[in-house]
């Protein structure tokens, strides 16, 4: 087994860097602060190991080779078992840095001015909120406070703890909502007299297509547009005529596409429509090779307005690697779609401020078209503050905004 040791001024940002460096099979051995000779280096120390694969380069002292125990070697047989049990190492290391997180927020809290701003943070970070961005947000609702005169720190000095429970949590409302970029609606179309064009991309069971025909039915059918569905899904079985069969329902053209030059003649022969919403493969990470050529298609077509869909029920790093993927496409938002499969939706707010994409939609069950909502930075607050979907009278501002599109 190698060894490396990692020196940051915070543990998270130590575990940040190792698994940056040495990858997900890479075993956390001990965390503890830096020997005084190495404090230079970090504050706080973790060590890591890697039981197979080429030397990590050394930037820091690394421990004893005596005291980390050589890695027992398995005979082949014993696949099955093998990966059962690194699947359960990784749940390990993904418990001990969740508990090591905390850990580290825990301490930082201290500095907050009032228990309320405490409340917060933990209240963000049990939403799925990454613990960086959460402390991020308290400390500016603490300045936001301070400012206000109420409670806080100005000056360096601690202001007397006059804050409630309701007007940090109204601060809190107020900072997220400052915070999230939203752009409900369709805007493609709008600075034109062609058609809306509007192109959905995601990975693999994201909700595209059931999405796409929400949108047709709110922008297509209720706004009385022509409405055109194009389908470059040709990977998965049927799926071309499941979209054709709803576009018979909702009385909209359809056309298959298998290439991006048929999508380009296809956008030719239908610009006489009001809308056209274009389908697209759920691209999974081997299939870079595939989705490059519509990727290059769709960045080059300033008139195809792209949302990247993302399904908020996939843990947040997941969705960072997947945006990462997609950026390609140059989606110009983010749409959320399965909230009414999760309890926690902190990956909404984690992707859009790490990307500065505005988000278009949420989406929150399999309904057509009740089930789509166009976002809103106090609904997206309120998912992250009470857990619960916004009140019911979505439907009639998203025919308003159809109707206006």
């Amino acid at each position: 087994m190698r060894v490396k040791s990692y020196f940051a001024g915070t543990v998270e940002e130590a575990l940040r860097l190792a698994r940056q460096e040495m990858g997900e099979d890479a075993l956390l051995l001990r965390s503890r602060e830096a020997s005084p000779e190495a404090r230079y280096l970090g504050r706080y120390e973790v060590v890591f190991g890697l039981p197979a694969g080429p030397a990590v380069p050394d930037a820091a002292p690394a421990p004893p080779r005596a005291a980390v125990e050589p890695a027992p070697v398995r005979p082949a047989a014993a696949g099955p078992d093998l990966t059962a049990e690194v699947a359960a190492i990784r749940r390990e290391l993904e418990r001990m840095s969740e508990a090591v997180s905390r850990s580290s927020l825990r301490a930082a809290s201290q500095e907050f001015s009032h228990p309320h701003l405490t409340e917060c943070l933990a209240r963000l970070v049990d939403s799925g909120v990454e613990p960086g961005l959460a402390f991020s947000i308290v400390k500016s609702v603490e300045k936001r406070l301070a400012s206000e005169g109420t409670g806080g720190m100005v000056a360096g000095i601690r202001r007397p703890a006059s804050l409630s429970a309701r007007q940090a949590g109204e601060a809190l409302a107020a900072e997220l909502e400052s915070r999230i970029r939203v752009s409900p609606g369709l805007s493609a179309g709008e600075a034109s007299s062609g058609p809306a064009v509007v192109a959905l991309v995601g990975p693999p069971g994201a909700g595209k297509t059931t999405t796409l025909v929400k949108l047709a039915a709110v922008y297509g059918v209720t706004a009385r547009r022509p409405t055109q569905l194009l389908s470059m899904d040709t990977w998965r079985i049927a799926a071309a005529e499941q979209l054709r069969c709803y576009a018979a329902i909702l009385g909209a053209g359809f056309q298959a596409c298998e290439t991006t030059g048929a999508l380009a003649q296809a956008l030719e022969e239908h610009r006489h429509k009001g809308l056209i919403l274009i389908d697209t493969p759920g691209f999974g990470p081997r299939d870079s090779s595939f989705s490059q050529d519509l990727a290059r298609f769709l960045a080059s077509r300033p008139d195809i307005e792209t949302h990247l869909v993302l399904s908020s029920s996939a843990k947040s790093a997941d969705l960072s690697a997947v945006t990462e993927r997609f950026l390609e496409f140059r989606p110009a938002r983010l749409l959320f779609t399965r909230l009414d499969e999760t309890a926690t939706y902190g990956a909404v707010l984690n992707e859009a401020c790490r990307t500065g994409l505005p988000v278009s939609f949420l989406t929150f069950g399999q309904e057509i078209p009740e089930d789509l909502e166009a976002a809103t930075q106090a609904a997206i607050a309120g998912l992250l503050l009470e857990g619960r979907r916004p009140q019911a009278a979505e439907p009639g501002r998203l025919a308003v905004l159809a109707s206006a599109g």
